[in-house]
This record gives C-alpha cells, sequence and structure tokens, in this order.
C-alpha cells in the first residue's frame, strides 16, 4: 500500500503565462531540465497506472536553506557575500517563488501522510514569488558593505512567478511558514558559524 513520489520542479511549466500558476497551467518548458522533470512526471503516471501503484508529483521552486549543495540561486548569492563579492543579478525584477527547506519537508510528510495526495500533482513552495532584488536586499542587511550589480535577464532562462499553491492547501493542509525573511535569517545564522 505504499505510494510512489516523484520530484519535479516549477521549470516543467516554462515562460509563465500568467501572475500564478496551477498545477492545471500548460506544461511548456524551455530549457533541458524542465524538460526532463516534465519526462520523469509522464513516466511516473504511465508506470504507475500500468502497474496500479499510487503516486504523488511534487513540483518545489527555487528550494534553499541548510546544507543545500546544488548552486541554486540563493546559495550563490549567500556564499558571494561571505566572500565579500558583489552580488550580480541578472534580470533583477524576475519574481521566483523561493521555497524554504523545512516548508518543503513539510509538503512531502503531508503528501505522504494523506490519502488525499494519491494520483494527484502538487505545487508545493512558498505561493508568493519575489524578485531578485528583493532576494539581494535581504542577503544585504546581513553585509551592508556588499555591492548589488544589476544586469539584463538570462536568455534562455524561463520568466517565472507564483506558483499557486491552493491545491495542497485545500486538500493536504500544507501551510508554509517561511517567507523570505525569516528563511535567509535561518539560513545566513546556518553558514555564519561554518563559514
Amino acid at each position: 500500500n505504499g505510494k510512489f513520489i516523484y520530484t519535479s520542479s516549477s521549470m516543467v511549466y516554462g515562460e509563465f503565462n500568467n501572475k500564478i500558476v496551477t498545477e492545471e497551467s500548460p506544461t511548456k518548458p524551455i530549457s533541458i531540465y524542465g524538460s526532463a522533470k516534465l519526462a520523469g512526471e509522464i513516466i511516473t503516471k504511465g508506470f504507475c497506472e500500468s502497474f496500479s501503484l499510487k503516486y504523488s508529483i511534487i513540483r518545489p521552486s527555487a528550494v534553499y536553506g541548510p546544507t543545500d549543495v546544488n548552486r541554486r540561486v540563493v546559495q550563490i548569492f549567500m556564499e558571494n557575500a561571505f566572500r565579500g563579492k558583489k552580488i550580480v543579478l541578472n534580470g533583477p525584477q524576475s519574481k521566483i517563488d523561493f521555497t524554504y527547506i523545512a516548508d518543503l519537508v513539510q509538503g512531502y510528510e503531508k503528501v505522504i501522510n494523506s490519502h488525499r495526495s494519491e494520483n494527484q500533482i502538487f505545487n508545493i513552495t512558498r505561493g508568493n514569488a519575489r524578485s531578485l532584488l528583493d532576494l539581494a536586499r535581504t542577503i544585504q542587511r546581513y553585509f551592508p558593505k556588499i555591492k548589488i550589480l544589476k544586469k539584463e535577464h538570462e536568455k534562455g532562462v524561463p520568466k517565472r512567478g507564483t506558483l499557486s499553491i491552493l491545491k495542497a492547501k485545500k486538500l493536504i493542509n500544507f501551510s508554509p511558514k517561511f517567507d523570505l525573511e525569516k528563511g535567509i535569517k535561518n539560513y545566513f545564522n546556518y553558514y555564519k558559524f561554518r563559514w
């Protein structure tokens, strides 16, 4: 009576056509990573349906927090700040739904423990996109001397935004607790004792 859980990505949506995307929004990835994640979703559904297995698909976004080693944007900005380097923003107004790791873990726990998550797809994020400039300024509070350098949005990187978490709230009682300010504070406190 187990359940197969596949970790996908918000990158399966490609360019966000609306300010908020739901699990029903079109999936049109524009990167190899997003395409591979979407292929994994299709394989998961096909495999599980063929063998009458239960599954859940989770779509996180921009996960950050202690012990992250994936070189995502928050880790890169934080490490550059500790090194005294500039924080370089490729598209300062670009919005991303940053998700603190503890909220993602809570989402997994809810998916694992709820029968209402069976054969469902969930956006498990903060549910509120913030700009790269917001992120840089939040980190800059802990490093007042750090300079922020603004550049153009990178080509080939999809324009993103907020992922709706209403489905996860309704079906599995998902309730994220960490906004960007609280998450960055925890992340900074983790780093400062290890740097």
